[in-house]
């Protein structure tokens, strides 16, 4: 079996560098095309528009000050060298000492954090790591990651990695979908949370014995943070719901992430729910998008009143039968039939063309000329005249 290519990351990066800058230097190796003649000091040739695709950014002034930003950034903190001619950019990728370690101390615990040696990013999933935090937070769960122990990050060691205050690394981590947290269950002794430990998204082969696996020695029972909760605010409480409800102690829980859990992120991730495929085999081009079809054929989810259009309307066979079959379904019909059915009698309400009698009626109304078996009338409807709108 041939061995996946990929790009290396220096953890000391983790020290002193942000997610644009981490982010450029993977494409710098990713497009890197000298590197044999030089094993020091590799080459690569690029453009400011050629790395702004590369990283799947929009075109534009915006991106383009961002890739300068993390350039400029990479090369004082002596990551690479570059010089430019005609918007032709030469970039040297220094050589980095993987034996060298780096140390930071900080205030939440007696050890400091230390940084050293090479995180390995294969080529294939750096296209699902370019959104938001995505590209560090995965690099540094794949770098703590280990094979009989676990390494536990508590909030403020991602807030250290990803340059921001606790809770708003806990907001980048509850939104993100490249990793996952193991959940060590609640200490009752000391009323708190026990620090998770963290996988990427690809790591399905270990996700069971994880969170058995004995705590890594240099994180003694002294140095593990217990996890408190980011200072809550209103802003914030979605986001927090689900934590607050696994604060409580009735339950020690201990492999909260399934294999199945694991296995439908995945899918959803890579385009491979049974929702995708269903896509995949509709004809008609209305239909684009894994929301229309999960109304149109899925009976977890109401209808709208367009897809039934498109439904009734279509001339795919494939999708024809799929909505038939959960038009029929009695749990589906139970749910959503009658708001569907009322959307309908809305719709053809508003859209149907007032009679003569109508029109002449709210005329009278307006200009206060009704004669009183029309007063009446309104009176009854309760002064009512939004069939009229």
């Amino acid at each position: 079996m041939k061995n996946e290519n990929f790009v290396q990351i220096p953890n000391k990066m983790f020290a002193d560098t942000n997610n644009d800058e981490k982010l450029v230097y993977a494409i710098l190796q990713y497009t890197q095309t000298v590197g044999l003649l030089n094993k020091d000091n590799r080459m690569t040739r690029t453009m400011i528009p050629l790395l702004v695709s590369d990283l799947g950014w929009s075109k534009g002034k915006y991106s383009n000050k961002k890739v300068v930003t993390a350039l400029n950034g990479l090369k004082e903190k002596e990551y690479i060298n570059f010089e430019s001619t005609q918007g032709v950019f030469t970039v040297q990728i220094n050589n980095i000492d993987s034996q060298e370690e780096h140390t930071i101390s900080v205030d939440w615990k007696e050890n400091n954090v230390k940084f050293s040696g090479f995180t390995k990013i294969k080529y294939s999933v750096i296209d699902n790591l370019l959104e938001n935090k995505d590209f560090t937070l995965y690099s540094y769960a794949e770098y703590r990651t280990m094979k009989t122990h676990q390494y536990r990050i508590c909030y403020e060691e991602w807030s250290l990695v990803l340059g921001m205050t606790s809770r708003n690394a806990f907001t980048v981590i509850d939104n993100s979908e490249v990793i996952v947290r193991v959940s060590n269950g609640f200490d009752l002794d000391t009323n708190r949370r026990e620090t998770n430990s963290y996988l990427t998204f690809d790591s399905v082969e270990d996700v069971k014995e994880v969170s058995l696996k004995p705590t890594y020695k240099a994180q003694s029972s002294k140095s593990v943070v217990k996890e408190q909760e980011p200072e809550l605010v209103e802003d914030d409480f979605d986001n927090f719901e689900e934590e607050e409800l696994s604060l409580k102690p009735k339950v020690k829980k201990r492999n909260a992430i399934t294999d199945k859990k694991i296995n439908d992120m995945q899918n959803e991730f890579f385009g491979r729910t049974i929702h995708h495929k269903i896509l995949k085999k509709i004809t008609d081009p209305r239909v684009r998008t894994i929301e229309q079809v999960k109304e149109l054929t899925d009976f977890k989810y109401p209808m709208s009143l367009e897809n039934y259009n498109i439904l009734m309307t279509t001339k795919d066979g494939y999708l024809t039968e799929k909505g038939k079959i959960k038009l029929a379904n009695p749990q589906w019909k139970n749910r959503y039939l009658n708001k569907l059915n009322r959307e309908s009698a809305l719709k053809q309400n508003n859209e149907r063309e007032l009679s003569q009698e109508e029109i002449n009626d709210i005329i009278r109304y307006q200009y206060g000329e009704e004669d009183e078996v029309h007063k009446k009338k309104r009176k009854k409807l309760g002064n009512d005249i939004s069939r009229f709108l």
